[in-house]
């Protein structure tokens, strides 16, 4: 079978080698209902899928982390680290288990190709639109001598739930009791679980004979589901069609990067968040219902926070694209009809399936579902949502403010890194909250602000967090965590001239933060994860915009450009020596902001 009549060797389309002197990590692929990992040699690390009870089904050949170790933050670390390393175990075609170069196609799609004397094997990991599963479309051309190619399969992947690797643990959640039947028919591989509720399914390709300097295609694939026989049905549908829909989303995520005038090379950080948005942090639920989740791999939850730069970023990029919309859309929805909300605020972190994970007060984490629904109406010009849930949004500020200390701060459980917090009032998150106020015409907008400069204004700058007025108890520290801060000016919140946010910009990116880590790739971090973070290299983009100075928005962006992993995404940490990921791989928050900035490269704020 010829390939190129299915579009993939088109030249129209783009394909991107990845650069292995850049951190690895192991590739993505997602259509924003099923996502997972692929090694750079097309064998599978992990598939996963919200599932209604456990939050997310996951298969995948790693060992589950053990629940003796949940408090071990070192043994959190090294696992989260193992998940990201080449020799990860994969399962998938013995035949590609091989040393190979790996391509993005279209910035999206995983391509590996194997090159020796005995000839050549291409491999594409693609989900189909709408789909739970993937297809792999193999390519086999034979050198010199001609090719029989009997497909097996090899590794051992177990069916369980995603393993929720927190180094801020706020009450684990045992592994649920599983009780796994696998079976084989044929080409046609399953696992059943009743137990889990869950199922996969594999059709393995039939064996082909290839001539020589001749070239076949072979179509892996693979199905995750609930049900054992409506799974197999999905994996038979995508293995007959499998060529025509890995070509139609190759010309379908071509068609949008245009449509989106995204399809040059400066658009390349751009297409890199908004995919990984699109494909693996959007987890439908259900038809109207997307949960946007932190990462796919390590932290499969959901934090309101990270949540909403996906989604902003995804308002700015593609307003009207269908698939964006329906992931923005369908995540506003989740907030308000499907999340638990204990004691009526959205606790740390939840499930995708909207039950409470982590039960904590984070007072920002109460505002970000308020402004996005804000900014959905900003900047689709449409009222739906905002008519919606407009309402819910007031009452949520009404029960925030009826928090007010008697000096008019809102105290807060932990940080905007969930950590605690021994001094309650938080500073960005004030910003936030009188930028939130603003944003629904509440008239305690100014009553916050005034409050907000009088009570953390504190030896000539802001301070981070304090005890009571007036200062007291201020603790000076600023975090990667907290953009807030950097766009007070860019909200009106003061001036870029302002005395107090200058030296609280400088104290900021000095050795006296406790926060900044100084080194060949020095810059703001978080003690929460001591190291740099690629978010406060994102702050300093901002920083520098407010500013006016191009040289030290240059210098940040050329920063981000060193330690992005070889797939073009951003870890949350990297050594301050080397710029290699110091931790957390998968982070879609950072990945996002990254596309807002460079899609709006005059932006000071969202």
């Amino acid at each position: 079978m010829d390939g190129r009549r299915h579009g993939l060797s088109d030249p129209a389309l783009s394909a991107t080698k990845l650069d292995r002197r850049k951190s690895y990590k192991p590739l993505d692929v997602g259509n924003g209902v099923i996502s997972g990992t692929v090694a750079p040699n097309g064998r599978l690390h992990s598939l996963g899928m919200a599932h209604p009870v456990i939050g997310r089904l996951w298969l995948t050949a790693t060992e589950a982390f053990p629940e003796s170790l949940r408090d071990d933050e070192d043994a959190v670390r090294r696992h989260r680290a193992a998940l990201a390393a080449p020799d990860r175990p994969s399962f998938g075609l013995s035949l590609l288990d091989v040393a190979a170069e790996a391509f993005l196609e279209e910035s999206s799609v995983p391509h590996g190709v194997h090159e020796d004397e005995s000839g050549r094997i291409e491999v594409w990991t693609i989900a189909p639109a709408f789909r739970t599963g993937l297809a792999q479309l193999i390519r086999i051309t034979a050198g010199r001598k001609p090719r029989v190619v009997v497909p097996e399969w090899s590794g051992r992947p177990r069916l369980g739930r995603a393993d929720y690797t927190q180094i801020t643990e706020g009450g684990t959640i045992p592994h649920p009791p599983v009780a796994p039947i696998a079976g084989r028919d044929g080409p046609v591989l399953w696992i059943d679980d009743r137990v889990l509720d869950a199922a996969v399914a594999v059709v393995l390709p039939a064996p082909v004979e290839v001539g020589e300097g001749a070239t076949a295609e072979l179509i892996l694939a693979i199905a995750l589901g609930r049900d054992l026989q409506a799974t197999l049905a999905e994996a038979r549908a995508i293995s007959k069609d499998g060529a025509r829909l890995a070509a139609d989303e190759m010309r379908a995520r071509r068609t949008l990067w245009t449509g989106l005038g995204l399809d040059s090379e400066p658009g390349y950080e751009v297409r890199r968040g908004v995919a990984y948005a699109l494909d693996c942090a959007a987890s439908r639920i259900s038809e109207n219902v997307v949960a946007i989740i932190t990462d796919h791999e390590i932290l499969p939850l959901v934090w309101t926070r990270d949540a909403y730069y996906t989604c902003r970023a995804l308002l700015s990029a593609a307003p009207r694209e269908t698939r964006a919309r329906a992931a923005v859309d369908g995540f506003i929805t989740w907030l308000f009809e499907v999340a638990e909300r204990p004691d009526g605020a959205w606790p740390r972190a939840s499930l995708a399936s909207g039950q409470a994970k982590d039960v904590a007060f984070q007072l920002d984490q109460q505002l970000y579902p308020l402004l996005l629904v804000a900014d959905h109406a900003r900047l689709t010009g449409e009222n739906v949502m905002r008519a919606r849930y407009g309402n819910a949004c007031g009452v949520t500020l009404d029960e925030l403010l009826g928090r007010r200390s008697t000096f008019g701060l809102v105290p807060t459980a932990e940080t905007p890194a969930d950590d605690p917090l021994r001094q309650p009032y938080h500073f960005s998150s004030h910003v936030l909250l009188w930028h939130v106020l603003r944003a629904f015409s509440h008239p305690s907008a100014e009553e916050i602000r005034a409050a907000t400069l009088q009570h953390f204004a504190v030896d000539g700058r802001f301070a981070y967090a304090v005890t009571g007025p007036r200062g007291e108890g201020a603790r000076h520290y600023h975090d990667a965590n907290d953009l807030p801060t950097v766009f007070a000016p860019g909200w009106g919140f003061c001036a870029s001239s302002e005395p107090l946010w200058r030296e609280t910009i400088a104290f900021a990116w000095g050795e006296a933060n406790e926060g900044y880590f100084p080194g060949r790739f020095g810059g703001l971090g978080s003690l929460h994860t001591p190291r740099p973070w690629t978010l406060g290299d994102l702050q300093e983009i901002v920083v520098a915009r407010v500013t006016a100075d191009r040289d030290r928005e240059s210098r940040a962006r050329e920063r981000l450009a060193r330690v992005e992993t070889w797939d073009g995404l951003l870890a949350e940490a990297y050594d301050e020596d080397t710029g290699a990921v110091a931790a957390r791989h998968w982070f879609a928050w950072p990945a996002a902001f990254r596309a807002l900035l460079e899609r709006e490269p005059m932006l000071t704020a969202p």
